[in-house]
């Protein structure tokens, strides 16, 4: 976790009450964990020392982890301890069918409804990723690379845009894992795999900005297929504890 960030929980743990913002502190901070790898699959979870860590109480704690149970991020032992779930080939391969599912139609219905300024700022997001990767961060480039493509899908309406950006957080659980090894710094990511990828997302713009949301449409699902594959492959060539 960067010193930015350790500073930023420090002063929320300064001014979270014990109340329904604790569990919403809690259960941000742990997901956000879970999903980056900082908490690894399997990993057992100690309520003691992460509610210590995160300077609250073990209630709050407790809420936040069903929470995550419910979400399936958290599994639930027989003696009350709580681990982080293990990664699911079955549920990624689901998760991608959901996307591949959504996405098109959501496209679809947001680029004529995009404006101007949204546009140039999901561009933004393009010339983002290329700037975060040369200097070397890749919290930068995940988030620039999930704006670029929840931007996309914008106007799709409250339910799918929130059911899309679940998606993406939990998808994004496996590309670290299978794609990126795990990446923290830059020099454990495959550069010519993130190459490929930004290759794809100008494409994906190129069509945007041409005025033909449907082949913005059929470009991000076969962006999607190269992530499937990727990571079915690397699954089987290098698979995870």
């Amino acid at each position: 976790m960067s010193d930015a960030q350790h500073r930023a929980d420090a002063q929320h743990r300064a001014n979270a009450p014990q109340s329904a913002d604790a569990v919403e502190f809690a259960y941000r901070r742990a997901r956000r964990a879970i999903l980056t790898g900082e908490l690894a699959p399997g990993a057992p979870i100690s309520q003691v020392k992460v509610a210590a860590e995160l300077g609250i109480s073990r209630t709050p704690l407790r809420e936040a982890l069903s929470r995550l149970a419910a979400e399936g991020l958290v599994t639930s032992e027989f003696n009350r301890r709580m681990r982080v779930s293990e990664l699911d080939l079955a549920d990624f391969e689901q998760i991608y069918a959901i996307r591949m599912g959504v996405e098109p139609g959501a496209i679809e219905r947001t680029a004529p409804q995009l404006t101007g300024a949204e546009r140039h700022a999901i561009e933004g997001h393009l010339d983002g990723m290329d700037a975060a990767m040369t200097a070397e961060d890749m919290d930068a480039f995940r988030a620039h690379h999930k704006a670029f493509h929840l931007g996309l899908s914008q106007h799709a309406g409250a339910r799918i845009c929130r059911l899309l950006e679940d998606m993406w957080d939990h998808s994004e659980r496996y590309r670290l894992a299978y794609l990126h090894d795990g990446a923290a710094a830059s020099q454990d990511v495959d550069r010519e795999r993130i190459a490929a990828g930004q290759v794809d997302h100008r494409a994906i713009f190129a069509a945007l900005r041409a005025g033909d949301p449907a082949e913005c449409a059929r470009l991000q699902v076969a962006h999607m297929a190269t992530t499937l594959n990727g990571v079915l492959r690397d699954a089987v060539t290098a698979p995870r504890d």
